[in-house]
C-alpha cells in the first residue's frame, strides 16, 4: 500500500488519513507527503496539534521518518524567524524533541547550525530555539549521538555559534555540554 493521498493540501492537523501513517512510509513517499500536504506552511497552532498527533502514533516513528518530519515541520519555520520563535513553536519542537531527540539533531540542529554560518539566518533568532533544544531533557546516548554529528561536520563559526548557545544554557547541563563540546572540537 503506498502513502500518496487525495486530500486538499490545507493546514489542518488530521491530514494523515489512517492508512497511511508515517510509521509506515517509505523515507522516499514520506517527503513527498510532507510536500503534498505543505507541513513547512502549518499555522503554529495546527504544528502543535500535528505533532501531538505523530507524538501519539504507535509504534514509534523510525529515526529516518522521525528526521524527515523534524526537516519539513520545524526547519524552514526556524530559519525564516523573524523575531523570537512563538510558545507553540518552541512548545511542539520540545515535545518532538524529547521524543525524538536524535531526529532533532540531524534534521533541525545540524541544518540550523549551517544555515547561520551561510548567512541565510542571523544567529540570535536561530539561538532562541536551539537553547530551548539543549534545554531538553538528554539522556546519556543523545549526547553520544549530538558529539558524533557534530564531529563530523564543526566548524570554527559552529563552535562559536554552539558556545554562546550553551552559554545562555541556565539547566544543570550547562557544563557537560560545554566538555562535550571541547571534547568535540579538540
Amino acid at each position: 500500500m503506498g502513502c500518496s493521498v487525495e486530500v486538499v493540501p490545507a493546514p489542518c492537523a488530521d491530514l494523515l488519513p489512517n492508512h497511511c501513517l508515517p510509521t509506515t512510509c517509505p523515507p522516499s513517499q514520506l517527503e513527498n507527503l510532507c510536500a503534498q500536504l505543505r507541513l513547512s506552511r502549518l499555522s503554529d497552532t495546527a504544528l502543535l496539534q500535528f505533532c501531538n498527533r505523530l507524538l501519539a502514533l504507535s509504534p514509534d516513528l523510525s529515526c529516518s521518518s522521525a528526521t524527515i518530519l523534524v526537516r519539513n515541520l520545524f526547519l524552514e519555520q526556524v530559519l525564516s524567524l523573524t523575531s523570537s520563535a512563538s510558545r507553540l513553536l518552541r512548545a511542539a519542537i520540545t515535545a518532538f524533541g524529547a521524543r525524538y531527540p536524535h531526529p532533532v539533531c540531524r534534521g533541525l540542529v545540524i541544518p540550523a547550525l549551517q544555515a547561520t554560518v551561510s548567512g541565510r539566518s542571523t544567529l540570535l533568532r536561530v539561538n532562541s530555539i536551539l537553547v530551548q533544544i539543549l534545554e531538553l531533557p538528554w539522556r546519556e546516548e543523545t549526547f553520544t549521538v549530538m558529539q558524533s554529528l557534530l564531529g563530523r561536520q564543526i566548524t570554527e563559526a559552529h563552535k562559536v555559534y554552539l558556545a554562546s548557545a550553551i552559554e545562555l544554557n541556565t539547566t544543570f547541563l550547562k557544563k557537560p555540554l560545554q566538555a562535550a563540546l571541547r571534547r568535540v572540537t579538540s
